[in-house]
């Protein structure tokens, strides 16, 4: 586990303490806005219950990230702050572990997105079909892996936070090599951690990324029918007008309308898109700060201070494209 000067310490142990509480304030005011504004109305639809659940987690995991470095045992080395013990310890680590729940939530949303973009299902055929799949999957994972480590005792000091690692910090390497020193607790750390986190959440961000490519391509190709759609229009109000028959159309292919369905795929696309922005930036810090030293054996202030500001920070930017992207309510 590396380890900085102190004030490059303190600079790690603050920051969460501000981007946590951000997050969890927006995850707040995303459950208040949900369950308060118009309550009945928007829990009838998918949407709103994908969010409601999302914001639950984020709201939990943000909280405990918010704590930092304060359960973490005090008298430990390294530690800016710790004035905690074994058991806050670990009830942080088990919360910092339903973390999982966001991005499993954030895949549930964008499968919603490619549901009702790409194959035109309705909200009542989501509801009726898949919804409960989508609860399922993402919910049974994150407190099956954030129980899973209560017993097995993985929750200890992670260097930034309490999470899954190895007690003493040195009798484990990253690669899960045994040192000399004992294994107290949360013996085979590296294994779990990639079981448990950086494993599912890499395979979240892979599906997304084919998601967003898959309705990148329905939206293009809406387009370009919309586009000869108009065309034809066009050629047969001309050849009409030559002959004087009445151009009536079917509402079906009223270009009106075909405008206000293609307009609301664009928002519905771009509101997808901000979404996965959001998860995006959340986690390409903790991606690069596990990958990089997975080749080169080090670790990098600049990669470890990213993760402090991005990790928590996902229920803040989930709010802001909540409140301020694209709607298609």
């Amino acid at each position: 586990m590396v380890h900085f000067d102190l004030p490059h310490t303190k600079a790690l142990a603050i920051i969460p303490h501000v981007t946590g509480a951000l997050s969890f304030f927006g995850s707040c005011s995303i459950l208040y806005d949900i369950t308060w504004s118009n309550r009945k109305q928007k829990l009838q639809r998918p949407y709103y219950r994908i969010l409601l659940f999302m914001s639950i987690f984020d709201a939990m995991s943000s909280l405990s990230l918010s704590l930092s470095t304060w359960p973490i045992p005090r008298g430990t080395e390294h530690a800016f702050g710790a004035i905690g013990n074994t058991q806050t310890c670990t009830a942080q680590g088990f919360f910092n572990q339903l973390l999982l729940g966001g991005p499993l939530y954030n895949l549930m949303l964008a499968i919603y997105y490619l549901l009702i973009g790409k194959y035109n299902l309705t909200e009542e055929e989501i509801a009726k079909r898949y919804e409960k799949y989508m609860h399922v999957t993402a919910i049974l994972p994150t407190l099956g892996f954030a129980i899973a480590g209560l017993p097995l005792t993985l929750y200890n000091n992670a260097n930034l936070w309490c999470w899954i690692a190895s007690y003493p910090e040195e009798s484990e390497s990253m690669s899960g090599e045994n040192n000399d020193i004992p294994c107290e607790r949360g013996h085979g750390s590296w294994l779990y951690r990639w079981l448990f986190f950086y494993a599912p959440l890499w395979f979240i961000i892979a599906a997304i990324t084919i998601i967003m490519i898959m309705l990148t391509t329905s939206i293009r190709t809406e387009e370009k029918r919309f586009i000869e759609m108009q065309r034809q229009h066009r050629s047969n109000s001309s050849a009409g007008n030559r002959r004087g028959i009445p151009t009536g159309s079917n509402a079906s292919k009223d270009p009106r309308v075909e405008t206000l369905n293609l307009e609301r795929s664009r928002k519905m696309f771009f509101q997808a898109l901000f979404y996965v922005s959001a998860f995006y930036a959340t986690w390409w810090a903790p991606t690069l700060n596990r990958f990089i030293p997975m080749i080169s054996g080090k670790s990098y202030f600049f990669f470890m201070l990213a993760t402090t500001i991005f990790a928590p920070l996902q229920g803040f930017l989930n709010f802001l494209v909540y409140r301020h992207g694209p709607c298609i309510a």
